[in-house]
């Protein structure tokens, strides 16, 4: 991505008359229907004749001397979508030329800051509330197994709410899910936890709890590392092992963003797919625009016994962001992490069956009915049809991990009730409680049968054997 240190003096930004006229002469130019819902961005330096804007799917040449006034017609979605460059004269602010294109000039040059002067649908940020702080490390002992691997994705043209994504993303896989960090692989920006359009100092911290970032990035996000990565992955992986992918950035219409200048087409994400083999369970989730277009290449070339696939928009839309995380991405993992990405309690419970897990279907659904974006649309697709429905990030437990814990939590109780009495529980704890009392029995009553059953087998099979 080149930036603009190349210019000379001679390129410094014209005086505020002259780009207060083309603030003006952009804004004019807008007609009523249009302006309540597009934003202008202006760059203030001088672009040189000449000058090549490389923007992943296209180049634009700049036709002379030029101020550039970026036209936003979908603030607030992810890119690609569609926009326009005004190229207008340093000298008295008259439009030169207005070319088309799908993404904006930071994509084309990081040292491009865009300073809007008219963005009507900005919002806010609206950060939840916080009732307690939330335990990332409440781990439940069964889930924890090495046999899970998980691949996370952003791009080199990153916004700060892609990489939120990732570290959400990453911390439910890690704490949540114990899948150990070993087996996560981390492609972020340049190798780092950084973004297009954020700072370092802001990117210090993650908005969803005020904490360092925790992932542990493993290379820059390239098309060259992602299918080492991948094949890195593939050695390490059996029959039954579990893979988990995630792409959280930018797309246009031919692929999933690279940078400024390539991206990874459906056949080429086919191709990569082919080069492994047979393993346990796939599930692949994708945020950018237009990730519909990879559903069926997944499908179609994945190696494992269940692929579950799942994404925002179809393959002829643009996703949706917003100041922090990309809303369908947010909500598919606040579902499988059983809480918002804030610490807070979900609206509705996405384990619809009740069996104390989140499948992968089922958290699709959840994340259809919570996106906050009205404009995305997520897609789903599995194959053989119905596994989603059976597949999770965690193995199921056994009835001796299950007694085991309760047993754990009963001891901890009478050693804190022996030092601390506390009066009788209140009516609705003592429900609770006789609720407990009550499962405790019949567990321990069922566990007796099978066990004397068990004594009496060897006098049973003897006693056979002596006829």
């Amino acid at each position: 991505m080149s930036g603009l240190g190349d210019m000379g003096a001679e390129y410094q930004a014209p005086n505020e008359a002259v780009l207060e006229s083309i603030r003006a002469r952009a804004f004019a130019r807008l007609t009523p229907d249009k302006a309540a819902s597009t934003h202008l961005g202006l760059v203030s330096r001088v672009y040189p004749e000449g000058h090549v804007l490389s923007l992943v799917d296209r180049q634009i040449e700049v036709p002379s001397n030029s101020v550039l006034v970026f036209e936003d017609l979908m603030p607030g979605a992810n890119f690609g979508h569609p926009c326009r460059y005004h190229f207008h004269s340093p000298d008295d602010g008259r439009l030169l030329q207005v070319d088309q294109a799908l993404f904006p000039p930071e994509v084309a040059d990081s040292a491009a800051a865009v300073e809007e002067f008219h963005a009507p649908l900005e919002l806010p940020t609206q950060r939840p509330v916080l009732y307690e702080k939330f335990i990332w490390k409440k781990l439940i002992p069964w889930i924890v197994n090495d046999n899970r691997y998980a691949l996370l994705f952003t791009s080199q043209i990153s916004y700060r709410r892609h990489v939120e994504d990732v570290e959400l993303a990453y911390r439910v896989l890690h704490h949540r899910y114990g899948i150990p960090t070993d087996n996560i692989y981390v492609l972020c920006y340049d190798g780092t936890v950084g973004a297009t359009d954020a700072t370092a100092e802001e990117m210090a911290t993650w908005i969803g709890d005020g904490t360092a970032y925790e992932m542990q990035v493993t290379a820059s996000a390239t098309k060259e590392n992602l299918k080492a990565n991948l094949a890195e992955i593939n050695k390490r992986m059996n029959s039954s092992s579990q893979l988990f992918i995630h792409t959280n950035n930018h797309g246009s219409p031919n692929g999933l963003c690279i940078d400024n200048s390539s991206v990874v087409t459906p056949e080429e994400w086919g191709a990569m797919l082919d080069t492994m083999k047979p393993f346990g369970s796939l599930a692949v989730t994708m945020e950018q625009c237009y990730s519909g277009a990879f559903l069926q290449p997944t499908l179609d070339h994945s190696k494992a016994g269940c692929t579950s696939f799942a994404s925002a928009v179809p393959a002829d839309k643009v996703s949706w962001g917003a100041e922090h995380f990309d809303p369908w991405a947010q909500a598919w993992f606040e579902a499988v992490n059983g809480a918002t990405a804030y610490g807070a309690s979900l609206p509705h419970q996405p384990d619809t069956d009740g069996n104390g897990r989140v499948s992968l279907r089922e958290a699709f659904e959840y994340s259809k009915a919570y996106d906050t974006d009205p404009r995305d649309d997520p897609q789903y697709g599995e194959r053989p049809i119905g596994c989603g429905a059976g597949v999770y990030l965690t193995k199921p437990p056994i009835l001796s991990d299950i007694v085991k814990l309760i047993a754990e939590k009963y001891v901890l109780i009478d050693k804190t009730l022996a030092k601390h009495p506390i009066p009788d529980p209140p009516p609705e704890w003592s429900s609770h409680l006789i609720a407990s009392l009550s499962s405790a029995e019949a567990l321990a009553e069922r566990l007796d049968v099978v066990a004397r059953e068990e004594e009496r087998a060897p006098a049973r099979a003897s006693a056979v054997s002596e006829g």
